[in-house]
């Protein structure tokens, strides 16, 4: 894959822990398009803006709902190509020469925000929490805001925007802080081959009873897991968008052999063991996409 002048969509501004993992991935070598929200990511995405970097789980205050409700739509041309995992370490950044007890307001991204509870109620118990759309975006808006507003972040910040500094840093709530992002691309057929080196192969279904007939049990999805007869690593639900109250989406995460190369032709086999697995499941009666491959 020739990268040199590759768009990457990623969560912005640059700073994100998004443009962080983007980074990990790709380097120094494409220009990274930055984006408002999960969703305009998702919805950015083009022959010209191929691949988009999202945030799928993070190790203490789990999934993002918004990633898994856009991937729940059926028209998503979306496919989900790669994943990356990055190290969370959350610092808490403010104007230079504000002190701790100036602060009365923290900015951040709800999720950063609830992974350092512990820190904001021992050090700023008073300090009222405000939501961003990222932690970046929270370290920027720090310019335009009064001296008695903080951001949380990753340190990096600080060397992107001219003015703030950190005044704490890895004040996350647990020293384990992992977040897991999602390699999205416009097509399915993207080559990705020099990013996922030395994975395991796994792949992403979308599963969901059909609108017709009873209300489904959960024995209708056991029944669908053995049908796909692959080693499921995970399974998440949302709600389905279907015209049946209270009916669910789950998205099933298999895993394949582990070790060796991502190449062309494992992921050639890899994508036919999929295939054949998704039809055993429609054979069972099943609705079911194939969502994700890498």
């Amino acid at each position: 894959m020739d990268n040199k002048k590759m768009k990457v969509a990623i969560l912005g501004p640059l700073g994100t822990y998004t443009h962080e993992a983007a980074f990990k991935a790709f380097g120094s070598q494409v220009i990274y398009d930055e984006r408002k929200s999960i969703a305009d990511v998702f919805n950015s995405l083009s022959p010209i803006l191929p691949l988009g970097v999202v945030p799928q789980e993070n190790s203490i205050f789990g999934n993002v709902v918004e990633t898994y409700d856009l991937l729940r739509e059926a028209n998503s041309s979306n496919f989900i190509r790669g994943e990356i995992t990055l190290k969370v370490e959350h610092c808490l950044v403010v104007k230079k020469g504000v002190k701790l007890h100036h602060i009365q307001k923290v900015m951040s991204h709800e999720q950063a925000l609830g992974q350092c509870r512990k820190f904001l109620v021992e050090k700023l118990p008073l300090a009222q929490a405000i939501k961003t759309q990222s932690t970046a975006a929270a370290a920027q808006a720090l310019l335009n805001n009064t001296p008695d507003c903080a951001a949380i972040c990753s340190s990096i910040c600080a060397t992107l925007f001219e003015g703030i500094e950190v005044l704490f840093t890895n004040i996350q709530n647990e020293q384990s802080n992992y977040t897991r992002f999602y390699i999205s691309a416009h097509s399915r057929d993207m080559d990705l081959t020099r990013v996922l080196t030395k994975c395991q192969m796994k792949a992403l279904f979308r599963i969901s009873t059909p609108p017709q007939g009873p209300q489904p049990t959960p024995n209708e999805i056991v029944k669908y897991l053995k049908a796909l007869d692959l080693r499921a690593a995970r399974i998440d639900r949302r709600p389905c968008l279907n015209s049946k109250p209270f009916n669910s989406v789950y998205f099933v995460e298999v895993h394949g052999c582990s070790g060796g190369q991502g190449t062309d032709e494992m992921l050639k086999a890899w994508s036919v063991e999929v295939e054949k697995a998704g039809k055993r499941v429609k054979s069972e009666g099943g609705e079911v996409e194939v969502i994700g491959i890498w």
